[in-house]
């Protein structure tokens, strides 16, 4: 599960990143060329206008000198009068209409300084020629008249490199998250060895003690033991619970009741809930159906009501729902109480965290990553809130399961 998050998130870093930086380049080389291409095309026109080729001051072969300098692309001559007034207009190439070039824009070039060569989608220049009268030579700035092709070509092979460059950081993540896999696996093994070696002389003292309190006159120190002995067990079998939960790849599922599973723990909790003075409040949907492993259901659930019930506060009831939704079965379990701050909520579900107010009651940090660890199993989610009631101190903390 941790490897798998691990590679997803290095493709993504690496898809966007890539994809960021090769984006920027296209972007600058595209701006590069247009403005290259505009260049280009200002000294095509200039040396056109220069040419004779629509005052008829030279004799020019216009097909063998357009073939040469614009391949076929359209260019548009007027001529105008010193005041402005157009007296002639000529096209030559294929597959244009001079008329779009209306007398607004031509009244615009012919009153634009020298160093304006660009309006609307023209690229054009002007000369004045020797009898007074001023020369426009006119270019479309698509010249090649295929744009919407190259644009449709760029797409696609913008498409094509994102896809090989997802492929590629696919495969190299498993080089760059192998060392952190390793890593995990080291950690998990050494808990759950550590775990197993610890329970023979855990076991050891907890019988001699016993036997010391059986054998001689009540002591503190023989209770100390004992009662440190029974708290350590706890740990260790938390910790090779949770090392079974996220090692264990084979799912013994089955279906069964859910709003049975539930109903048979709020009638264990009811008496602990009574026993800490807590009022417990519960609704549970009739026929649930859950696909999953009951027992790990069960241990999810006392989980939560422990967790609700412990760090509750008895002026308020605890909230217990369980229902159906579009997403799946609904586990909610809200109580009132000192509740998590915005930092912790970040760090609930990690192993061995407590928060400050916590950490008083005997608290492992171990219970919510293994309910974490049950409902990633059953390829579910849980999620917290804890948001601070009006006029108060008190927070309403509520966890939710989608399974």
């Amino acid at each position: 599960m941790i490897e798998k998050e691990l590679r997803k998130k290095f493709v993504v870093v690496t898809t966007a990143m890539m994809i960021a930086i090769f984006g920027t380049i296209f972007i600058v080389n595209e701006i590069y060329l247009s403005h290259m291409m505009k260049q280009d095309i200002i000294a095509i026109i200039e040396l056109i206008s220069g040419s004779g080729l629509f005052t008829g001051e030279d004799e020019i072969d216009e097909e063998e000198f357009f073939e040469e300098l614009v391949q076929e692309s359209p260019i548009v001559g007027i001529i105008l009068d010193s005041e402005g007034n157009e007296l002639s207009r000529r096209i030559v190439g294929k597959g244009y209409n001079a008329s779009e070039i209306t007398a607004d824009m031509v009244n615009t070039m012919y009153k634009s300084d020298g160093n304006e060569h660009l309006i609307s989608k023209y690229i054009y220049t002007k000369k004045e020629l020797n009898n007074g009268n001023i020369l426009l030579v006119i270019i479309p700035n698509e010249v090649s008249g295929n744009g919407w092709m190259v644009t449709v070509e760029t797409v696609l092979l913008a498409v094509i490199a994102v896809f090989v460059l997802v492929l590629a950081s696919f495969y190299l993540s498993r080089f760059v998250t192998d060392p952190a896999k390793k890593a995990i696996e080291r950690e998990k093994r050494f808990i759950s060895d550590a775990s197993h070696e610890l329970k023979t002389p855990l076991s050891a003292i907890s019988i001699n003690a016993q036997a010391l309190e059986l054998n001689s006159e009540s002591s503190i120190y023989v209770r100390n033991i004992l009662s440190e002995s029974e708290r350590m067990n706890r740990l260790i079998d938390r910790l090779l619970t949770l090392s079974k939960l996220e090692e264990d790849s084979i799912k013994e599922f089955d279906q069964f009741s859910l709003s049975q599973i539930v109903q048979e723990m709020l009638l264990t909790f009811e008496t602990i809930a009574y026993e800490c003075k807590c009022e417990l409040n519960y609704s549970i949907e009739d026929g649930l159906l859950q696909y999953g492993n009951a027992d790990e259901i069960r241990q999810l659930t006392a989980i939560l009501l422990d967790n609700a019930i412990k760090n509750n506060d008895n002026n308020y009831p605890v909230e217990f729902i369980c229902c159906r939704s579009a997403e799946g079965n609904i586990i909610e379990v809200s109580n009132t109480g000192i509740g998590i701050d915005e930092e912790s909520i970040k760090h609930v579900f990690d192993r061995f965290y407590t928060t400050d107010q916590s950490r008083n009651d005997s608290s492992f940090g171990l219970g919510l990553a293994i309910a974490k660890a049950i409902v990633e199993r059953h390829d579910g989610q849980i999620s917290v809130s804890s948001v601070r009631l009006d006029n108060s101190e008190k927070r309403e903390t509520v966890f939710t399961v989608v399974i």
